[in-house]
């Protein structure tokens, strides 16, 4: 199981030609269980013996719910391997269960840390910076009066585009993706009949 979660965050300063964006992706893979008993998405699951067992064969002992949060630096791109066994034994071992059923993974929120701060002050700092460049470089074409003008406002505007940008490295928060895990743990009941044999390949 694979989720891509993506966050896309536009900056604009100014007018269009200002405008930039940046992006977080994080890829979340969870992969195949390894446990000793049997984890299904449905009502339904397969048991040691290879028989379908139905909502009708078994109690449901609890309903559990817990959040897992993935984190990754903003503005990049990361993989994440989900970790779930820990959490899905320690709640089946407390509520003495043989399986779980009907388990179900959903993004439920996104902190996106420093993303948008971030992204501005970059901007902020391309934008200052190239206006102070641009004044500069002005100033120094010019031998008339506005000279000492143009070269002390090119130089104030290159001195805030460059603490601007810095500043875009410090405001480095991650960005952070909420997961929420649900279930049930049953528990077989006794006295039903027997659960469905699993069918043979090709019958």
């Amino acid at each position: 199981m694979t989720f891509v979660l993506n966050r896309f965050a536009p900056v604009v300063i100014g007018v269009s030609f200002l405008s930039g964006c940046y992006t977080t992706t994080n890829v979340v893979t969870v992969k195949p269980l390894r446990t000793k008993y049997p984890v299904s998405a449905s009502a339904q699951y397969v048991d040691a013996n290879g028989d379908i067992v139905t909502d009708e064969h078994y109690d449901v002992v609890e309903s559990f719910q817990f959040e897992k949060r993935v984190e990754v630096r903003i503005h990049e791109e990361d993989e994440t391997m989900l970790q779930l066994e820990a959490d899905l034994d320690r709640i089946l071992a407390e509520h003495r269960g043989d399986a779980l059923t009907q388990v179900s993974i959903a993004g439920t929120d996104y902190d996106p840390g420093s993303h948008s701060s971030a992204a501005t002050w970059k901007l902020m700092g391309w934008t200052f910076g190239l206006m102070g460049a641009a004044t500069l470089g002005l100033g120094l074409a010019v031998d008339e009066e506005p000279r000492t003008i143009l070269l002390t406002m090119g130089g104030v505007f290159l001195g805030v585009g460059v603490a601007s940008y810095l500043l875009s490295g410090v405001t480095n928060d991650p960005a952070v993706w909420s997961l929420q895990v649900n279930g049930n743990v049953v528990k077989r009941s006794n006295g039903v009949a027997a659960p469905v044999a699993a069918a043979e390949p090709g019958e």
